[in-house]
């Protein structure tokens, strides 16, 4: 492990920092509280050995520090304080400062090497606990056949950059894409293989889109790109891109035949000061792939305002 040791005394600061060393830690040395915290922020030890009188900042204090700088943090260190101290008062005083247990002064090897073993212990189950966690929240996000972005993780990202690009004055884009005929798929070859399409598809798009853009499965065989930045030519550059890419693609089936797909897309891009909302934009590119549907599938339309027509039932 990394472990800083706050000791003013250099005997004792030589002696703790050879018997770490020799058992395979790597020592960072502060002779101040004050020089401990600099190298804390610094290096960020997961394991902190301070001794409590020192000069400029005392070992409580170093504490109190280092509590108040993770007082958000999922994965604190832990601090062991080092300290001849022994009465009720002075151990409640160190504990409510932040320090996680105690070595008496002079320390004996075997009882510092308990205490370490201890600190670790709580030490990997936090890191076991900050894994699972970021697993649930990545699990929550996503979609998992696809491993796109859901569509509430999608609402979550696309309300905030759109916030950003409303910040900048940069336009915002949206692609909505429907697989053609998606349903015969299943109907005819069964959800296996309708699976592979989707997943499929989700690489594909994965791979046309620009850097900083970003796709979520939307729902069924309905995807949404976000595209920040992009203006309705970009978008309709992008989505034409991922047309064609999925037009390419060839599945293979168990009979030997091959099965090609399509998809229609909807694009549209807001900009300016009078600009859509994020709902309206969504419903715009919604309404393009309708156009795209209606014209005939298997091709990009941009939204334009002009050309909005009254609302018309979805093709199958």
């Amino acid at each position: 492990m990394n472990i800083l040791i706050a000791e003013d005394d250099p005997v004792s600061r030589r002696l703790l920092q050879r018997t770490l060393e020799n058992w395979g830690h790597t020592v960072i040395v502060a002779k101040t509280g004050e020089e401990a915290w600099r190298l804390y922020q610094d290096n960020r030890a997961r394991l902190i050995i301070t001794d409590w009188l020192m000069p400029e900042l005392d070992g409580p204090g170093l504490c109190q520090r280092i509590t108040g700088d993770q007082a958000n943090s999922h994965d604190p260190a832990y601090v062991i304080m080092l300290t001849s101290r022994d009465s009720t008062e002075d151990l409640a005083a160190g504990m409510f400062a932040g320090a996680n247990d105690f070595i008496a002064k002079p320390f004996h090897q075997e009882e510092l090497r308990a205490r370490l073993r201890g600190g670790e212990r709580i030490l990997a189950l936090q890191e076991q606990l900050v894994a699972a966690r970021e697993q649930m929240r990545q699990l929550a996000m996503t979609d998992p056949l696809t491993q796109l972005y859901n569509r509430r993780a999608m609402m979550d990202y696309l309300v905030r950059d759109e916030e950003r690009m409303r910040r900048e004055r940069r336009p915002f884009g949206v692609v909505m894409l429907d697989l053609d005929h998606f349903k015969s798929v299943n109907d005819r070859h069964g959800h296996a293989l309708g699976d592979e399409v989707l997943k499929s598809v989700a690489a594909q798009l994965n791979a046309c889109i620009r850097g900083g853009d970003y796709v979520a499965r939307w729902g069924g065989e309905e995807f949404l790109l976000a595209l920040p930045g992009a203006d309705p030519i970009q978008c309709a550059e992008v989505a034409e891109r991922c047309r064609t890419q999925i037009a390419a693609q060839r599945h293979r089936l168990e009979s030997g035949q091959v099965l090609t797909m399509t998809a229609s897309f909807g694009s549209a891009s807001t900009e300016g000061s009078d600009r859509d909302e994020l709902a309206a934009l969504i419903q715009n590119a919604d309404k393009a792939l309708y156009w795209a549907k209606e014209a005939g599938r298997n091709r990009v339309k941009i939204y334009v305002p002009s050309a909005d027509p009254s609302a018309r039932s979805r093709p199958a």
